[in-house]
């Protein structure tokens, strides 16, 4: 083993890896996954794709041009279709919820790059600020004595949350639910240029097992280690369809880009200039990714469950107040109604 340096200290878990292979640093955690527990997590990942599905908008170069990959989103008159908000691209099609350890959605965020113009407004980012900001405006204090209001520390207030995110977090994003105490991460698409830093913080912070009594659940021991890394989940681990659907087509986009930029190029301006990107936030706007998160939104709709009294104990080994995953899928409709309908993409919502 080579020396360590000055500033790693022996015995934490970057000197355990130091002088081990990369392919240690990023492995995933492996989960066992029961199918009353996959219900649970499948119902929460469609409404994230219901939601992309019922703001989708594709015009990240402009309504007006030419998007070989976008055929089946143009209109009449030639224009691309935009959402309900109009044509104007906010953001990249990247959303994500939070979910407490009793199946209750707490909210949503979408990216909003483009309408900030700044690469620090990701959904996940967005979504911590927001649960933190609505953490401060309790608005029941006139329904109890002031006097029994118990403080949370900030350090607390996501203990027992999962985001399910629809594709891999960045850096930025897995060092914010870091710092926020986010027990879980669920990630519906494989993002190759991130380079898996969930999983290298994961590892690098080895928090404990989650609780051997909800395994969907990763809830922070208390005291809680400093900056304990949520669990990363790929959907595909609890056999989630949809994610092998968009890994598969986002492959075969970059393949199609890169062989044949002269007739399958992203965009075509009116101008006649050619964008050749192959990003990811690119192929999130094509028919193929389109299809994919309709045919989601459709089977959160239709889902028929095979455990739907199943209600699983908190972490704390308590079951009052635990919707079951019928109530939970009942939940998560009526959610996904509200924020398409009422909430609205972008402004104060809850």
């Amino acid at each position: 083993m080579s020396a360590l340096p000055p500033d790693v200290v022996p015995g934490s878990m970057l000197a355990r890896y130091w002088d081990a292979p990369v392919s240690r640093l990023v492995e995933p955690p492996t989960h066992q996954i029961s199918v009353d527990e996959a219900e649970r997590l499948t119902i929460a990942s469609l409404v994230v794709m219901a939601l992309i599905d019922g703001y989708w908008n594709g015009n990240k170069s402009g309504a007006l041009g030419r998007y070989p990959w976008r055929e089946n989103q143009r209109v009449e008159d030639g224009r691309y279709a935009g959402d309900a908000l109009g044509d104007r691209y906010l953001g990249h099609n990247i959303a994500c919820i939070a979910v407490d350890e009793n199946g209750s959605i707490l909210d949503f965020e979408f990216n909003h790059n483009e309408i900030f113009n700044s690469s620090a407004e990701h959904a996940e980012a967005r979504l911590i600020r927001r649960l933190f900001l609505l953490n401060q405006s309790y608005n029941d204090w006139q329904r109890f004595d002031a006097e029994q209001a118990e403080f949370v520390k900030y350090g607390n207030t996501m203990n027992g949350v999962t985001i399910y995110t629809s594709l891999e977090s960045c850096a930025q994003c897995s060092g914010m639910m870091t710092l926020a105490a986010c027990g879980r991460v669920v990630y519906l698409q494989t993002d190759p240029g991130q380079y898996r830093v969930g999983n290298i913080l994961y590892n690098l912070s080895k928090p404990p097992p989650a609780s051997t009594t909800h395994p969907t659940v990763v809830a922070r021991p208390h005291p809680a280690p400093k900056y304990w890394a949520p669990e990363p989940m790929a959907a595909a681990a609890f056999g989630f369809g949809p994610m092998e659907e968009l890994d598969r087509a986002y492959l075969a986009f970059v393949a199609g880009v890169q062989s044949d930029p002269t007739s399958r190029y992203f965009f075509e301006s009116p101008g006649g200039k050619r964008d050749q990107s192959s990003s990811i936030t690119s192929f999130l706007c094509t028919d193929a990714a389109r299809a994919v998160y309709s045919r989601a939104a459709s089977a959160l709709a239709s889902l028929s469950l095979a455990q739907p009294d199943y209600r699983p104990p908190r972490s704390d080994g308590q079951r009052e107040g635990v919707r079951s995953n019928g109530e939970m899928l009942d939940h998560a409709r009526r959610f996904v109604r509200h924020a398409l309908v009422e909430a609205r993409r972008g402004t104060p919502h809850h």
